[in-house]
């Protein structure tokens, strides 16, 4: 069995539109072991227009890095293989650096990676300096779920345009196996056609509709392309990530 690096989940309970209870926060761990995952970095959402104070942010700070420290307790004693880690999903915005490094929001582990989005309709224009910005500070930036943004889907050669100034691009497991026509279909296979992803994540936020659970993605992608790239993709690519390693 292969062993699964997911790198995008809101698995942690009651901070973002993730898990709702403790029951679902555990429920949801287990689901990602039973089908091979052995390393979960959890990226709740950081959106900074959310909060009202400084106060505000750093209670939701200290919330998350207890609800964390709990879900290691319950892993250590049910799963002592199962490697945990913390990072955010961050909206980006103005003042990224010195949220990160004032620990407001987290890098990925212990790594100079960051995952993070963008609002669906964000140009081509405003992608491209955004990620300059993060670059030039020093920050690895890896894009969300490139298939939401319609900037990528217009202009495929954004990919490759990003991917050279060093770039990694993450795509939801879920949507592999939902959509099979149209243009996120169409964008997706070219995408994984030219080698253009890094890596696929679950981004779950439930037991039910958006789940931990990679297996049956990663099936498609052995079987359409092949299972070097779908083990660079679910494995090798992520683990070198939460390591702080170069991707290749």
């Amino acid at each position: 069995m292969y062993k699964f690096v997911d790198l995008h989940c809101h698995i942690l309970h009651n901070l973002d539109d993730g898990a709702r209870s403790e029951h679902m926060m555990q429920k949801m761990l287990d689901m990602a072991y039973e089908d091979g995952t052995r390393v979960i970095c959890f990226t709740p959402h950081f959106k900074i227009y959310e909060f009202d104070s400084e106060m505000d942010m750093y209670t939701h700070t200290q919330r998350t890095n207890r609800r964390f420290a709990s879900v290691v307790s319950y892993a250590s004693e049910k799963y002592p293989d199962l490697q945990l880690f913390l990072g955010n999903e961050i909206m980006y915005h103005s003042d990224i650096y010195d949220s990160l490094h004032s620990k407001k929001c987290n890098f990925l582990g212990t790594s100079s990676y960051v995952l993070v989005e963008f609002i669906p309709d964000c140009s081509a224009f405003e992608i491209k300096n955004i990620v300059s910005q993060l670059l030039r500070q020093g920050i690895k930036p890896i894009i969300a779920h490139i298939e939401r943004y319609s900037a990528f889907i217009k202009n495929f050669s954004l990919l490759y345009e990003l991917k050279e100034s060093g770039v990694l691009f993450q795509v939801n497991a879920g949507s592999i196996t939902k959509f099979k026509f149209g243009k996120i279909a169409s964008f997706l296979k070219n995408a994984f056609k030219k080698k253009l992803v890094d890596i696929v994540a679950s981004d779950a936020h439930n037991d039910s509709s958006l789940t931990p659970q990679l297996s049956k993605a990663f099936e498609h992608i052995s079987k359409r392309y092949n299972i070097g790239y779908a083990q660079k993709l679910f494995c090798d690519n992520p683990l070198a990530i939460i390591t702080d390693k170069k991707v290749f």
